[in-house]
């Protein structure tokens, strides 16, 4: 008797589990995702940046979900010692680096670029300069390197192809979430290591 009970019992129990089994649903599958970029915070930082190079001959424009500060080099740079940034530029340099430093969820990519006019490791060795220079301004106001790289892409990213112009010769400044910045450097770095191997070469 005892046992034909508990086998029931047991039974019983089964039966319970399997009813409240089937009608619980199921948990959701929860993907890691990065977050994607707003417009506000677009145009959030857009306002900001156009505050900090106000009355400099640096430009802002959108790279897709980034904002670039683009540095034109004959302004920027001493003309007899080509990588020295000239004291008025520290200004507006500062300031972007400051509007970083007061919001940890943006990083900065720095890009130096050059002409065709010199050889590939001239030419390689100025960009790195350059993008050098305003990365050392960046550092000394307090962005912490985690959030900061900087590259020398030489003449791979010429504004007016086959053309050997002062207008090539800039330093970017990309301001993106730090949560795409891998995206941003996927866009560059191979484009760099082909530079530097190039340059080597020489």
């Amino acid at each position: 008797m005892n046992r034909k009970f508990y086998q029931w019992a047991l039974v019983s129990v089964c039966s319970v589990l399997a009813a409240c089994s089937s009608n619980k649903k199921p948990e959701p599958v929860v993907y890691l995702e990065k977050p994607a970029i707003s417009a506000k915070w677009m145009s959030d930082k857009e306002a900001l940046l156009r505050e900090s190079i106000k009355g400099s001959p640096f430009t802002l424009h959108k790279q897709d979900n980034a904002w670039v500060v683009t540095a034109p080099a004959q302004t920027a740079f001493n003309a007899d010692r080509p990588t020295l940034l000239l004291p008025a530029m520290l200004r507006p340099i500062t300031r972007i680096a400051k509007i970083l430093e007061a919001n940890p969820d943006t990083s900065v990519l720095i890009l130096g670029h050059t002409d065709t006019a010199r050889d590939d490791s001239a030419s390689h060795k100025l960009s790195v300069g350059r993008a050098g220079a305003v990365a050392s301004i960046f550092r000394l106001s307090g962005l912490n390197r985690d959030r900061m790289m900087h590259l020398g892409m030489g003449s791979s990213f010429m504004l007016e192809h086959n053309k050997s112009t002062m207008k090539n010769h800039r330093v970017e400044i990309v301001i993106t979430r730090h949560a795409q910045m891998q995206d941003v450097m996927a866009m560059y770095h191979p484009v760099y290591v082909r530079q530097l191997a190039l340059s080597q070469a020489r």
